[in-house]
């Protein structure tokens, strides 16, 4: 991880917000909906991605997003809450879930939500999770002292995928008659449905409890998203709140908590794609104190806060021990920062704003920092890319601060 990226990750809670209000394009009343974002597997080959396994790289790019745009990650403790009315859902929720239990959650998901401030919930195919002690280097899913470990580390919630209703009889395959899941078999009454996948459910959310010490398993994610409207009622019986589909939409847990819709996220439909910020743009100015030396930049205020060109940083910066070089990617569409190297202006900095407002979108490309991605918040306005100065200090190395009695932002570079 670039350094300066892995220092800004501890300095975080102390970075102060360039001006005060919600993250870029917040809407300035509280939003009803929420993202929940679906996951599987992940690896760290990118020869080795499917429609359900993303590499490592991609799930630490979509989680940075939702840190450097101020998301709040909800556990489905939380999210029931919310529905009963007992908590405020907040300006910018989304909720994190993993199916299946792969070892990946444990290995790649769990460092990177660690870095970022995220947390999320796996439901587990209880029948899957291998012995506590099982540490076969071929295994590909979890084993029970690994999400007892998750579960300590209080990144993680777990949630039923059954016990073992996925299609075993197919290994795991979309059952050529079309039943899937705890989804009714054919001439099965009511009573025989309720008795077989209502055990199954059971014996999960049990082994879940044993095993974690979770005192509540209320969450359930439907195999295959196949729903099957006898599913309802054993779900109730055995506590369960909030159930999940494959459709995808934004979820609305003030309405109900039932059948939520999630966003199934791949290699090609990224977060920065399915959550891209749509906000209104204002051009201002603002107060800069340079190592003691008062100056301004043009910027656009978006959701409260200022978004500066970042070349015209670039140039400011130039000549002081913590400046950066930036370039261009044409065929990647990406901004590459080079953190202490000399700036070379090509003309159009510090070029006069527009004095209209206009709606803008974040950018759904990484910016390349000494040629590792980063998720930055940015918007393309104009052609030309706009970033909190926050944020770029986070990743170039220099120190940023709100001088609140003067309203100046002070860097020391």
């Amino acid at each position: 991880m670039n350094q300066f990226f892995q220092r800004s990750i501890a300095a975080a809670a102390a970075a102060l917000a360039l001006t005060a209000g919600l993250a870029a394009g917040a809407a300035e009343t509280q939003s009803s909906s929420m993202p929940i974002l679906m996951y599987h597997d992940l690896t760290q080959d990118p020869n080795k991605t499917s429609s359900m396994t993303i590499t490592d790289e991609r799930f630490r790019l979509d989680m940075e997003f939702l840190e450097s745009f101020g998301y709040t990650p909800l556990f489905p403790s939380e999210v029931e809450e919310i529905g009963e009315g007992k908590r405020s859902l907040p300006a910018r929720p989304v909720m994190i879930t993993f199916d299946d239990g792969y070892l990946s959650n444990y290995t790649i998901a769990a460092p990177i939500l660690q870095q970022t401030g995220m947390k999320a919930t796996v439901a587990l195919i209880a029948s899957h999770i291998k012995d506590a002690d099982d540490t076969d280097s071929s295994r590909h899913s979890l084993n029970w002292n690994e999400v007892k470990s998750m579960y300590d580390s209080g990144r993680f919630q777990f949630g039923s995928h059954t016990y073992d209703l996925h299609n075993p009889k197919y290994g795991g395959a979309n059952a050529p008659d079309g039943i899937n899941g705890i989804m009714r078999e054919k001439g099965e009454s009511q009573s025989q449905y309720t008795e077989r996948v209502g055990n199954d459910l059971a014996q999960s959310i049990s082994l879940i409890k044993q095993h974690t010490g979770q005192t509540t398993v209320n969450y359930f994610s439907y195999p295959y998203g196949a729903y099957d409207r006898w599913m309802q009622p054993i779900l109730e019986k055995n506590g369960i709140k909030i159930s999940t589909l494959t459709n995808a939409g934004m979820a609305r847990p003030t309405y109900g908590l039932y059948n939520l819709p999630r966003y199934g996220i791949r290699m090609d439909r990224t977060v920065p794609m399915v959550l891209r910020q749509r906000a209104t743009a204002a051009p201002t100015t603002v107060t800069v104190s340079l190592n003691g030396k008062k100056t301004t930049l043009q910027a656009y205020s978006i959701g409260d806060e200022n978004y500066v060109r970042v070349r015209d940083a670039a140039l400011l910066l130039s000549g002081c021990e913590w400046d950066y070089a930036v370039g261009w990617s044409e065929e990647k569409q990406q901004v590459t920062l080079s953190p202490r190297e000399q700036y070379t202006p090509i003309g159009t900095e510090n070029k006069v704003l527009s004095p209209q407002k206009r709606t803008v979108q974040s950018v759904t490309e990484p910016t390349i920092v000494e040629g590792q991605s980063h998720m930055i918040a940015a918007f393309c306005i104009d052609d030309y890319n706009y970033y909190r100065l926050r944020s770029l200090a986070s990743v170039c190395g220099f120190d940023v601060s709100w001088d609140e009695a003067n309203q100046t932002v002070k860097i020391v570079a």
